[in-house]
């Protein structure tokens, strides 16, 4: 992770932020979405919320990689503006967030592979939980998922990178094709069905909770900065815009496809609308195969990107001194993280174990990890130019007052969203539940942090330079690698 490691290009940024947006949300939430906003009218407000929510956040991260381009990301600005505490908070929210959505997006891949072998879900039959059943099969096939993932993350972010790429160019061909071929048969009176044009706020408030998951992502370009080149790391804020752009265009317009070919009250009930609307066009099987095949290496580059995302981010923790020492160790031959990756992966060993029950949770859990991380960082920019005015920055948040005026109304806005009881878009009694135990988690490995770091110490490890280490080393604090 040193700078002879600095290989992703600005097209690898890209693709890296791609990757973990888009994976299957096109696919598999196309019908939960229709049902959560009331309609395909109410689904397209919530997505145009959606981006207007979320680029005063966008736009703060643009003045914050170039800043503080280190190893850690979201860490290294909440550490610099709050403290310890602050670091923390934020860095635990996106290690939460990553490695829950690695943990879905091992469930929906092997929900994409009982559609294309139907087998998988049906023999080996272990028991039924919450009324989904595990079979051995599947079981199998999540761990085996996640330990090929696993091995590619050991081998360092060119590979990830390169994974990245492969996953985002199959995922944008298949999806620009079957839009092409959606729109060229969109029947207005078909997207009107049902009450498809009848407006709810309500609805588009709910979805827009859901929608917090399946935007997110485009963060990730933050860890990948400090393993970028020269002039894709100057380039950063740029990549981070044109993924949230384009993903949220992407994810919004495949459901809007769907109900102008299909009435959006028989869509929901569909697992992958998109791919039975592409089959009844065509007349051909086999596309609705290829799609479910696509989305399939959409969720391997998913895993990929948010593996790679969730373990720099404790790894940054680390270097804070803000988890134990030892998360903070690099593989010898790779400098990868390698404690960081198994901590982040062990996340999906209960997963296999579960069949769906938690599927639809485990997107609030993450949504609300997401707003967390989102929100403090946002803070974090504004703070700093306070505190810290004499901090080098290449790139000034467009928009001024208004982005902050704006981007401090979203902050209340999502976190009441999804808080408050009495709001469309609350968190149930089982996603609280799972959201108090992972914090839980992460207030015992901050208990156990390194407590010796001076002021000055800690210093120098958020703003570079070099320190001492216990052992008569000392370590690169720019780049994190042992000299």
């Amino acid at each position: 992770m040193g700078d002879g490691n600095k290989s992703i290009s600005f097209f690898g940024l890209v693709a890296m932020g791609i990757g973990c947006m888009l994976g299957t949300s096109w696919l598999l939430l196309t019908g939960p979405w229709l049902e959560v906003a009331g309609g395909p009218l109410n689904l397209a407000v919530a997505f145009a919320l959606c981006i207007v929510v979320e680029l005063p956040f966008a736009f703060a991260y643009m003045e914050a990689i170039p800043m503080l381009p280190r190893q850690g990301g979201e860490v290294v600005y909440s550490s610099a503006a709050f403290g310890p505490g602050g670091g923390f908070a934020v860095g635990w929210a996106g290690v939460l967030m990553n490695s829950v959505v690695f943990c879905w997006v091992d469930l929906a891949a092997i929900s994409l592979l009982d559609e294309l072998f139907p087998a998988l879900g049906r023999v080996g039959l272990l028991y039924t939980v919450g009324g989904h059943s595990v079979t051995l099969p599947n079981v199998l096939c999540q761990l085996a998922l996640a330990g090929a993932i696993v091995y590619i993350q050991y081998r360092g972010a060119d590979l990830c990178a390169s994974l990245a790429k492969l996953a985002t160019v199959v995922l944008l061909t298949m999806c620009l094709a079957g839009l092409a071929v959606c729109f060229s048969h969109f029947d207005p009176a078909v997207y009107a069905a049902d009450g498809g044009l009848e407006f709810h706020f309500s609805g588009s408030a709910s979805l827009l909770s859901m929608l917090v998951f399946s935007v997110a992502g485009w963060e990730t370009v933050a860890k990948a900065a400090a393993d970028a080149t020269g002039s894709a790391a100057r380039k950063a804020g740029a990549a981070l815009i044109t993924c949230l752009l384009i993903v949220t265009a992407l994810l919004c317009l495949v459901p809007t496809a769907v109900a102008g070919n299909l009435p959006w009250r028989t869509a929901v009930d569909r697992t992958a609308p998109f791919a039975d609307v592409l089959v009844s066009i065509t007349g051909w099987p086999a596309v609705r195969l290829a799609f479910l095949a696509t989305a399939f290496v959409g969720a391997v580059g998913v895993m990929n990107s948010t593996l790679y995302s969730s373990s720099r981010m404790l790894y940054g923790l680390a270097r804070s001194k803000l988890v134990p020492g030892g998360f903070g160790r690099l593989h010898p031959r790779y400098g990868t993280p390698t404690r960081c990756v198994w901590f982040a992966a062990a996340f999906v060993l209960p997963a296999p174990f579960t069949g769906k029950l938690f599927f639809r949770p485990l997107i609030h859990v993450a949504s609300l990890a997401t707003i967390v991380m989102w929100v403090m960082s946002f803070a974090a920019v504004l703070r700093l130019r306070k505190t810290r005015p004499d901090l080098e920055r290449p790139v000034r948040m467009p928009g001024g007052r208004l982005t902050v005026a704006f981007g401090t109304i979203a902050s209340v806005f999502l976190a009441g969203n999804i808080l408050l009881p009495m709001s469309p878009g609350a968190l149930g009694g089982l996603e609280y539940l799972l959201s108090a135990l992972l914090a839980a988690l992460g207030m015992v490995l901050y208990r156990l942090r390194d407590r010796s770091l001076s002021a000055a110490e800690r210093e120098a490890l958020i703003f570079g330079g070099r320190l001492s280490r216990t052992k008569g080393e000392t370590q690169d604090e720019t780049d994190g690698t042992a000299v």
